[in-house]
């Protein structure tokens, strides 16, 4: 009885102590985005922390999931921009693309946005430090952990891929981390232009969305009662005064266009790409009906004369949603995957 008793109790152990399963792979639709990510709970086995630079900052947290394979490259995937009234954590894009990613035999890491950790959410502390600038600096902080103490089975080599504003973060990872880099893909985010230059054309194109009942309303004076205030410069003077603000008084409590001052300050001053450090392949994916697809021609023109490695995809009626186009997500992981012939 007592041997039973002792057999029962070893396999209930043994049950617990059973390692819970990885970050499972999902495409949530547009509806069940928000309601998924409020019940999903990230596995602690793929939850990882290091260290933030500043005495008061909390730490860095990111993902992991590992393919079933005794070596492997790591992809860093960044998500595109947030805001306070649409923040998220990085888990739904870290699962959006994982099952394409596994299939390559490819892990995946993603990096929370400072404030973010999965369900726990401080919009302010958010605001506060939500900068491209900021958000590089952690990926880069990820990428010098993985090398001081680099997981098993890290075959030493990255992945990047970036949609949106992760983008631009990609593409300075790329050049930092040429020697052991080898892809990067670039969905809607690689740009030549200034961020005053592409903000002003995607706000200029906003314009047109608006219904003619709206823009009515918006032509009165301010004391007009149903006058509607969207606080949208009409003319390009107006905007560059707002931009030069920001420039002088980069303030996280000071907003335009859904974005701080303090962004916009950082935006303006990131660095351009420099061209000649793109010394490893890197598929650029555009659309041509995106507000920036000019901006992406000049981007691979100028990549092409310092003879960087670029092939582009330039999607006839595509904008700047890829998820909304499996097709154009499907050739990029079938490029990704020649890389590694």
């Amino acid at each position: 009885m007592i041997k039973l008793f002792f057999c029962i109790s070893m396999l209930f152990l043994n049950i617990i102590l059973l390692p819970s399963e990885g970050i499972t792979p999902y495409k949530p639709t547009d509806k069940e985005r928000k309601k998924e990510l409020k019940i999903y709970e990230v596995p602690q086995k793929s939850r990882f922390t290091t260290k933030r630079n500043g005495v008061d900052s909390s730490d860095i947290v990111y993902y992991m999931s590992t393919p079933p394979k005794s070596s492997f490259p790591i992809a860093i995937v960044c998500g595109g921009s947030s805001s306070k009234n649409d923040l998220l954590s990085i888990i739904h894009f870290h699962r959006y693309f994982l099952q394409e990613f596994l299939d390559l035999g490819v892990a995946v890491i993603t990096v929370e946005q400072q404030g973010v950790d999965n369900k726990n959410i401080d919009a302010q502390e958010f605001m506060m430090h939500y900068t491209r600038s900021e958000r590089l600096y952690d990926h880069e902080n990820v990428i010098e952990n993985l090398k001081s103490y680099p997981p098993e089975g890290w075959n030493g080599k990255l992945i990047f891929l970036g949609v949106s504003e992760g983008g631009p973060l990609v593409t300075t990872l790329t050049t930092q981390y040429s020697d052991i880099t080898t892809a990067t893909i670039n969905w809607c985010g690689a740009g030549n232009w200034s961020w005053r230059d592409e903000l002003w054309v995607f706000m200029e194109e906003m314009k047109k969305e608006i219904p003619w009942h709206i823009k009515l309303r918006m032509n009165f004076p301010k004391w007009v009662p149903f006058a509607i205030d969207f606080s949208l410069p009409k003319t390009r003077q107006d905007y560059d005064h707002i931009m030069d603000q920001a420039l002088q008084d980069p303030d996280y409590n000071k907003e335009f266009m859904g974005m701080t001052y303090k962004y916009h300050a950082d935006a303006l001053n990131y660095p351009k790409c420099d061209y000649n450090k793109i010394s490893t392949p890197m598929l650029v994916v555009a659309g041509d009906q995106d507000t920036i697809i000019h901006s992406s021609d000049e981007f691979v023109k100028k990549a092409k004369e310092a003879n960087a490695p670029i092939t582009y995809l330039r999607v006839p009626g595509m904008n700047h949603y890829i998820r909304k186009h499996p097709r154009v997500i499907a050739e990029s992981f079938e490029w990704l995957r020649r890389q590694f012939g």
